[in-house]
């Protein structure tokens, strides 16, 4: 409105808040449009807007906002961000802005330590969930960030607390055999085990079934089992040689449509590795995922070819480590495990 008129700037002013608040709404409701009527009733009622707000779910508004995001974030990107809302589902299934302070993020730190994660896997939680946050900072939705007077440790010290030695996997190899663990305990050691020899992902697990085993022939003429799919989070295919007695009794054998593991949730299964590792006396901070970092150090420390590895675990590293992939027979790989690592 021109300077001209009479109170301008007022005006002025109250336009812009106005569409401002409309533009709001519009964003906030975009896959759930509001009728016309609802439409001015929010608009024009900006104290009780504000007061409803409040009491929304932190949870519905970040999904809305991650939907709007997807045409400049990269997929893995948001899935990160869906995973960790649904990871806090699990432990607080309603949360609104309101309940959003400094309080809440220390007992969702507690929260995560208790569990048995790791400094650095609790610190990309955060980072997420600050982000989180900002997106609603942004939409006014949360006056303040929380974070503000919090420090998150980002890393810790990277020591032998990351993985397992074969002097201990043998420790825990011997409890698994003697069945001292029963159900859901005895499982995650068996699945946690055979990650250790495999470098399997967690996230891997439940999708096998005994069909993923194929039988390789070798040049003397044996038959050697070799576990192969597609991982979920990459779609990069990893091949697992089952080279020894050992880690064919932890995959068992079954029709094959039967599945071959049957995992618990993220967070029992951690809480049940803390507790074994207490139990048998290895003092190491552990989570599933530091199987993988086990098998990979191992590897590495028995002198087993890098790119052979990475097929194993079935990293995903550009075009130059698929490409190097391609020319990577089954049976080189069996090979290569049977020269180098033998599970006694």
């Amino acid at each position: 409105m021109k300077s001209t008129v009479l109170n301008s700037v007022a005006i002025n002013k109250i336009i812009h808040t106005t569409y401002k608040a409309g533009l709001d709404l519009i964003l906030e409701y975009y896959f759930f449009p509001l009728s016309p009527k609802e439409f001015r009733k929010k608009l024009l009622a900006p104290s009780k807007q504000k007061s409803e707000s409040s009491q929304e779910s932190f949870y519905e508004f970040c999904l809305a906002q991650l939907e709007l995001e997807k045409s400049f974030k990269g997929e893995g990107t948001i899935d990160n961000y869906k995973k960790l809302i649904n990871t806090m589902k699990a432990w607080k299934p309603e949360l609104t802005f309101d309940e959003i302070d400094e309080d809440f993020i220390k007992k969702f730190h507690q929260h995560e330590k208790e569990v048995g994660n790791m400094d650095s896997t609790i610190a990309k939680k955060h980072s997420n969930l600050k982000y989180l946050i900002g997106l609603a900072i942004d939409k006014e939705k949360i006056k303040k960030s929380p974070y503000k007077k919090i420090k998150i440790k980002k890393m810790h010290k990277a020591e032998n607390q990351d993985v397992l030695t074969e002097e201990e996997l043998k420790i825990l190899q011997q409890i698994y055999w003697s069945k001292k663990y029963k159900a859901g305990k005895q499982e995650v050691l068996r699945e946690f085990l055979f990650s250790c020899y495999s470098g399997l992902s967690y996230g891997e697990f439940e999708q096998l079934s005994y069909s993923d085993i194929k039988l390789v022939k070798m040049k003397d003429g044996s038959l050697i089992p070799l576990l192969t799919n597609d991982r979920i989070k990459t779609d990069v295919t990893y091949k697992i040689p089952i080279v020894s007695s050992t880690v064919l009794e932890l995959v068992g054998n079954g029709e094959e449509v039967e599945k071959i593991f049957h995992p618990l949730t993220n967070q029992p299964t951690n809480r049940y590795l803390k507790v074994i590792m207490k139990e048998v006396g290895i003092k190491k901070k552990m989570t599933f995922h530091r199987a993988r970092h086990t098998f990979r150090t191992i590897a590495a420390l028995r002198g087993i070819n890098d790119t052979m590895a990475e097929r194993i675990m079935g990293y995903s590293e550009g075009d130059a480590i698929k490409n190097i992939y391609t020319h990577l027979a089954d049976e080189d790989l069996i090979q290569e495990m049977l020269n180098k690592w033998i599970v006694k």
